[in-house]
Parts: C-alpha cells; structure tokens; sequence
C-alpha cells in the first residue's frame, strides 16, 4: 500500500513540511517493504494552483494516505470522499511517520481526517487577531479624516455667509451646477469632506444642482493635482481627463437632480 508523506528533503531521514501545496518534496512510501519514490513539489511559480497539482500527482501514483503537517479541511475532505485518507498535524520524520502508518498509530475517526484541535484553534485565534488589528487600524485612520471634516465645516460656516452663498447661487440650474462644478474643481481633500460641504450647502440654502456639481467635481476633476498627473500620465492626458470630468461633473448633476426628483429652483 503506497502512501504520501509531504517532506523537506528527498529521502526517509527528511523533516515533515507544513503544507502541502508548498511541500520541497512528496515523497510516495509503499509501507509493505519501505521502498519509495521522491518527486519534487511545485515551483513556487504555480502559485494558488500548487496544492490541486500535488495532489494529482499523489492520486495519479496510487497512494491510498496523504501525511502532511496542514491541509484545508474542505480539500481534506474531498479526499476522503474519493478514498484518499488525509492525516494532518504529522511531525518529526518520513520514517517515523511511514512506521508509525504502518502500525495503525494514525485511526481516523467518523470518516473525518485526523486534525489536532491545537493547531486549528491557533490558526483561528491568530485569524482572529489579525482581524481585529486590520480594524483597530482602519478605525484609527479614519479618526483623523474625521477631525478635519469637523474642522473644515466649522471654517465654512465661519466665512462663508448665508448671504454670501444665495448671492453666488442664484436658483438657477444651469448657473448654479456650472458654479458648483468651478467651485469643486479648485477644491481638495478627501472624498468624504465633500459629502459634508455638500449638506452643508443645502442646509444653508444652494440649490441640489449647485451642491451635486460641487461634490462631484471636487471628487473627479482635482485641478489641483493636474501638476502631478501631468507628470505622472502626460500633458495630453491629463487635461482631457480633466475637461472631460468636468463637463461630466456638470451633465451627471443635472441628470442626477432631474432622475432622483429633486425641484428645479
């Protein structure tokens, strides 16, 4: 009866590997007489794709057992499905192993592959606090985005009149969409602040189309930035992408004021 054992070198005396799709060697054990056969694993160029490349080379060499350090349990169990035992968490040697095989050391247990609880609980312990670090630090990045949005609309409305804006905005839909895009265009800063200056506007009188054009432009036109775009993409570019956005900026405001029912002041 053949088997598979995942190893670091290409002989009985070489280490178990932790994973199977990134083993150096499988090596095939017939545990009759303790004869086997090294074949190299996958390059590491395989990719995602090397642990399907090393099973098939198992199934198609007739083993009848997979040994290895870690192996997904969903792929273990497909194994399993096509008679192929799977027994996880194998340390020390291809020797020790094989014999250990032989002697009926490994038992499976309702048809699942053997698996220390150990090794998955800390797998999961460390995917947890991995996930909960990945939070903590979108959280706090977002903190001072969120500051400067505060900020910001505290100095708008400090220099910024009512009176100041519904002179600028007039109610009209097409003076008030082009000077909500102008107004835009020479603005930077996150995304997000725009979304508020926009409420901001509303709030203080502007029409729909005025704020829509102002949010808009200022998210994809960036006049700004076109020093750095033109270094980056080229002079051509950059200022027909700049152009376009603007006009867009004008055109989807319009769209999007009429579409959604908003009243044309």
């Amino acid at each position: 009866m053949k088997i598979a054992i995942t190893t670091t070198g290409p002989d009985l005396g070489a280490g178990i590997s932790n994973r199977l799709g990134t083993t150096p060697y499988l090596l095939v054990v017939d545990v009759e007489n303790m004869s086997f056969e090294a074949v190299a694993g996958p390059p590491p160029s395989a990719g995602p794709g090397a642990g399907i490349e090393t099973i098939s080379i198992a199934v198609d060499m007739g083993v009848k057992a997979i040994l290895t350090g870690f192996l997904s349990p969903h792929i273990a169990l497909t194994l399993e499905k096509i008679g192929i035992k799977v027994i996880t968490s194998v340390s020390g040697n291809a020797m020790a192993a094989a014999e250990n095989y032989r002697q009926g050391a490994f038992q499976q247990t309702n048809g699942t592959p053997q698996q220390s609880d150990v090794p998955m609980a800390s797998h999961a312990r460390t995917q947890s606090r991995e996930a909960f670090r990945k939070a903590g630090r979108q959280f706090f990045s977002i903190i001072p985005v969120l500051i400067g949005v505060i900020l910001l609309v505290g100095l708008f409305r400090g220099f910024v009149s009512q009176d100041m804006l519904l002179s600028i905005f007039s109610g009209n839909m097409i003076q008030d969409t082009f000077l909500g895009a102008c107004i835009g265009s020479f603005l930077s800063g996150n995304p997000v602040n725009s979304y508020v200056i926009g409420d901001t506007l509303l709030k203080m009188g502007v029409s729909l189309f005025g704020a829509a054009a102002l949010m808009l432009s200022w998210v994809n036109v960036g006049l700004l930035q076109l020093p750095a775009e033109i270094s980056a993409l080229g002079t051509w570019f950059a200022v027909t992408r700049t152009i376009a956005a603007f006009f867009m900026a004008i055109v989807v405001s319009i769209l999007t004021v009429i579409l959604t029912g908003g009243s044309l002041l």
